[in-house]
């Protein structure tokens, strides 16, 4: 058996899945056979092939019908897949590539075009495989510590501070029990915070697998990006007492995502400049129209990071803790550049240390 790889071949001609069948055996590989979509979709689940070759014009279900299902399967959701077709018109070509198609093979097909087309995206799942495993080490093994610091400190407060009030609440003043409950507040906001965060980062995450949700997402426009961007600087700005060191140069325009992601985006970058930059400095945010993209930018005179700092940006890295009793996970500029990405946009980060960053971000106007 070829490097231990199973292929499931699906296609209702019995002649051409009986010849696939057999090149593919000759090259040692495992292969599984299935004449509809239905059964398919059956084998896929028991086999968990590694990667599909299968049929697009097939009756009662076809291929991409049964590239949807196999997409919405955690178990196959990213298995390499391969339409088998003699359709090649451009519509039909995007059509299963926003599905998630991995590559088409044209009917009829030579023995050497099968298996290079077969070879070549194994090879490109052991490698994406490889580099997802060495990224989840590094996640693990980065957001371990922080986790668990972040946690435990306000969790620690919320127990500790409700503690006393139940056990001295009949010898205590009023005042000071709104004081403790204050801090109980406090501790309850910043572990609510780090929730928000993480849960957003992993939902980013499995929006980028599950392709056809996040389709519906990339058709919606947002609302009023100016009086967005308005709000949530105000909301931002009062939280930490800085009311007078933002300072707002901001076009109207809709850009091509929810209002939400939007929003998450903003308060991100602003948290980050907020975070980073000391009081009574200045932040400037400005967005400007360029052809068809809403220019995002914002400039602030923190202490900025090194080159370095900026290539290894990733989930659960923080730099500069101890700048402000920084107590978060490093999440802030991952989301906003993840959203960013997701929603066919892009982000730059000049940063230099000692005098501040400059974060644009490009993103596509509503049609």
């Amino acid at each position: 058996m070829k490097n231990g790889y199973k292929i499931l071949i699906i296609e209702d001609n019995n002649d051409v899945r009986e010849n696939i069948e057999e090149i593919l055996q000759a090259e040692d590989y495992e292969v599984f056979v299935a004449e509809n979509g239905s059964i398919g979709l059956d084998v896929a689940a028991k086999t968990q092939p590694d990667l599909i070759l299968c049929d697009v014009m097939m009756p009662e279900m076809d291929g991409y019908e049964v590239l949807k299902n196999i997409r919405h399967n955690v178990a196959t959701s990213i298995t390499p897949f391969i339409f088998l077709t003699a359709k090649n018109t451009r519509e039909d070509l995007r059509k299963g590539m926003k599905l998630g198609a991995d590559d088409y093979i044209s009917k009829p097909f030579t023995i050497d075009e099968l298996l290079d087309s077969v070879s070549a995206r194994l090879k490109k799942h052991e490698e994406f495989t490889k580099k997802s495993e060495e990224k989840l080490n590094e996640l693990t093994h980065n957001m371990g510590v922080p986790i668990t610091n972040v946690i435990s400190e306000p969790m620690k407060a919320i127990i500790g501070f409700s503690k006393m009030i139940m056990m001295e609440h009949n010898n205590m003043e009023k005042s000071e029990i709104a004081e403790f409950m204050g801090l109980v507040y406090q501790a309850g906001m910043r572990l609510s915070k780090v929730v928000r965060k993480t849960m957003l980062y992993y939902k980013l995450e499995a929006m980028a697998i599950h392709t056809d949700e996040l389709s519906e997402l990339q058709d919606q426009n947002s609302g009023n990006t100016k009086m967005l961007i308005e709000d949530i600087s105000k909301e931002l700005m009062f939280d930490v007492g800085r009311t007078e060191d933002v300072l707002l140069l901001l076009c109207e325009g809709r850009v091509q995502m929810p209002s939400d992601y939007f929003i998450d985006i903003i308060r991100e970058l602003i948290e980050n400049a907020l975070l980073y930059s000391p009081k009574r400095t200045k932040i400037k945010i400005v967005t400007g129209i360029d052809k068809d993209k809403l220019v995002l930018s914002i400039l602030d005179e923190g202490i900025g990071m090194t080159p370095d700092q900026v290539a290894s940006l990733g989930a659960f890295r923080q730099f500069n803790k101890d700048f402000n009793n920084q107590e978060g996970l490093g999440l802030g500029l991952t989301i906003a550049q993840r959203i960013t990405n997701l929603f066919h946009g892009s982000m730059t980060i000049n940063s230099n240390q000692g005098t501040g960053s400059t974060i644009k971000v490009f993103l596509p106007l509503a049609k």
